[in-house]
């Protein structure tokens, strides 16, 4: 019998992350074609708010910003996202807040328009090589983007007007920055 084929994830995340701390930008394109193909297979329905825009099908799903298309994410496979209340979408974003301090995952939360031109702005949480980086401010409003990453899958938060969408997408195998560049 045969197995269906695993999904695959596109992540530039950690690049981005790293380039952060260093200044220099990242080469993001040998990755241009795994990008372009998550974008076709993620064809279907869509929503934007913002900042950020999304797409899922059946096939996949993918987020780009707006402002800044380099931070993207995409994967294969089947997708559903789930509308949350906004009394649920505000558990999640505690349980988020405590998944990132208790477990040392890797958070990001976008609150207004403004990405990162204050503090009060947007909130990080990551490890690179086993330092600990906060940037910006924690809070417990609602964000426009919230995308925390575990081990096992990554969750995404998405506000749009009033309405939450909310993707809880297994981990897939990853596309190899080293093995396309």
């Amino acid at each position: 019998m045969n197995q269906p084929d695993p999904a695959f994830e596109i992540d530039p995340q950690r690049l981005l992350l790293e380039s952060m701390e260093t200044g220099a930008l990242p080469d993001l394109e040998p990755l241009e074609l795994a990008r372009e193909y998550a974008q076709e297979l993620a064809q279907g329905s869509s929503g934007e708010n913002e900042i950020v825009r999304w797409w899922h099908s059946p096939s996949g799903f993918y987020y780009e910003f707006k402002q800044f298309p380099a931070a993207f994410y995409g994967r294969s496979g089947p997708v559903q996202g789930q509308y949350l209340s906004p009394q649920e979408a505000q558990e999640l974003v505690w349980e988020a807040l405590t998944r990132a301090d208790k477990d040392q995952a890797d958070l990001t939360m976008f609150y207004t328009p403004h990405l990162m031109q204050s503090d009060l702005d947007f909130y990080m949480a990551y490890t690179l090589e086993q330092t600990r980086i906060e940037r910006g401010e924690a809070r417990y409003a609602l964000p426009l983007f919230m995308r925390l990453k575990l081990p096992t899958h990554l969750l995404l938060l998405f506000r749009s007007k009033d309405e939450y969408l909310m993707f809880k997408l297994p981990q897939g195998q990853p596309v190899l920055y080293q093995v396309l560049a």
